[in-house]
């Protein structure tokens, strides 16, 4: 990984380092996948209380729950991303942001509600 997002996963292996010491964790192997799993699991549990969807209530609390659930998951794919040797940075240029780069292959919503490529007028 290079830039902000390696930056960022720097931080965070920190952390989880000092958390797998204290509580003498093996992180070895598919833990880091593992990991990833449960903490969506968490968050889409955290989803459903902030839309309303369980027993408990949708307030301010359950907003945050949910913001830190979120802050989990990226933080074990950080995790996962470092474990495995991966770049997220260029994956992510590679996979969403190149389109921001090639004014022809943006896609723009059609009259119809169809997408199609920039420029395009639809006619014909």
């Amino acid at each position: 990984m290079s830039g902000s997002l390696d930056e960022l996963a720097d931080k965070i292996v920190r952390v989880s380092d000092i958390y797998a010491a204290h509580y003498d964790i093996d992180r070895a192997g598919d833990w880091p996948l593992l990991k990833l799993q449960e903490e969506i699991g968490e968050l889409t549990q955290a989803y459903l209380t902030t839309t309303g969807r369980t027993r408990r209530p949708a307030d301010a609390a359950a907003r945050e729950q949910l913001a830190l659930e979120m802050a989990d998951a990226l933080g074990m794919l950080l995790i996962m991303a470092k474990a495995e040797g991966i770049d997220l940075d260029a994956a992510m240029q590679r996979k969403w942001l190149h389109w921001l780069d090639r004014d022809s292959a943006v896609l723009e919503p059609g009259d119809d509600g169809a997408t199609r490529q920039a420029g395009e007028t639809g006619e014909g």
